[in-house]
């Protein structure tokens, strides 16, 4: 019988990669469009993820 904890965690963790990857995408085809606009929007990006990741610590 599978482990559904084991699960749950890896289906997180491709979440987690799938996100990372068009995170990627995005500013890379950002950069090909626009490299001015760069800049801005991975500092909203950094903002974007370290919020997240304190609720995250909060609510665990």
């Amino acid at each position: 019988m599978a482990d559904p904890a084991g699960t749950a965690q890896g289906q997180q963790l491709m979440l987690a990669l799938f996100f990372f990857v068009a995170t990627g995408a995005g500013l890379i085809g950002l950069a090909l469009l626009d490299p001015r606009a760069v800049p801005p929007v991975t500092g909203t990006c950094a903002l974007i993820l370290t919020l997240a990741a304190l609720t995250a610590a909060v609510l665990h």
